[in-house]
């Protein structure tokens, strides 16, 4: 991102990954009639707060950055706010998911305007810590309850998460390049995991004679876009290119998109 970039073009790339994580999200769960109000991509973003938080906390970066990033994560709270609409007024209402968006809320309200003063700003950020890890704890209660956990997977979700921090660092237009770059290491890493994650389950499933495959093309496609992320992301590391916001948004689109691949190709 130009440092000369517009305050509206920063604000329209601010809320476009939000609003395609919610388009996403939201089509996922209208695939899943009569089920409760669960979020396929919450803990993504939960990841990604936390991510940012740690470069609030720990990261060399001047108030500009600081303020930038924290302006940035306030379009989380869109995201919140939808699925505790959604999850509260839906005729399935399960009330982790109201947890859950109201810690991520929290999360994002206790990273604005953070105050000037460190010892505050450190204390202040330290609760958001606890109130971030609460929100995954409530998560992770939401997948113990959840019969398809290759859909709700949690690997994916983290590896969405640290696409999503990676973006908000480069909309921030932030210079943590090696903090990026180990980011886009870590991405690698979990996109191996994942495939062994699934691979694990759906093996576990076939073997209990509990799954049925009915698009062998998508689970081909589910896996298939496991080597495009590595691919752009191997690229970029040995070129020893920027991820690009351009970059980012397709990652982000991809792996966002991995539990309709999944849900399209077989039901329990």
């Amino acid at each position: 991102m130009s440092e000369q970039q517009p305050k509206f073009l920063t604000a329209l790339a601010s809320l476009f990954p939000v609003l395609l994580l919610l388009v996403i999200d939201i089509f996922a769960l209208w695939l899943q009639p009569q089920s409760k109000a669960i979020s396929h991509l919450a803990l993504g973003v939960l990841t990604a707060q936390l991510i940012c938080l740690i470069v609030f906390l720990k990261g060399e970066i001047c108030n500009g950055q600081r303020s930038r990033l924290s302006l940035v994560n306030m379009y989380f709270a869109i995201f919140w706010v939808v699925w505790f609409l959604l999850s509260f007024w839906s005729n399935y209402h399960y009330i982790l998911t109201d947890f859950v968006s109201v810690c991520g809320l929290a999360l994002v309200l206790t990273t604005w305007r953070q105050p000037q003063e460190e010892e505050l700003r450190d204390g202040l950020l330290k609760i958001a810590g606890l109130i971030g890890t609460l929100g995954v704890i409530c998560y992770g209660i939401v997948l113990f309850d959840t019969e398809n956990l290759i859909q709700f997977n949690p690997v994916a979700q983290i590896l969405l998460g640290i696409i999503l921090a990676n973006l908000a660092l480069v909309i921030s237009r932030n210079r943590l390049q090696g903090f990026i770059a180990l980011l886009m290491l870590s991405a690698i890493v979990l996109l191996a995991l994942n495939a062994i994650f699934v691979v694990a389950n759906l093996f576990y499933f076939a073997q209990q004679s509990a799954v049925i495959f009915h698009n062998e093309f998508a689970l081909l496609l589910y896996f298939l876009l496991h080597f495009i992320i590595a691919a752009i992301l191997a690229t970029h590391i040995f070129k020893q290119w920027k991820l690009s916001y351009n970059s980012l948004i397709i990652l982000l689109f991809i792996s966002a998109s991995l539990p309709l691949w999944a849900n399209f190709a077989y039901t329990l």
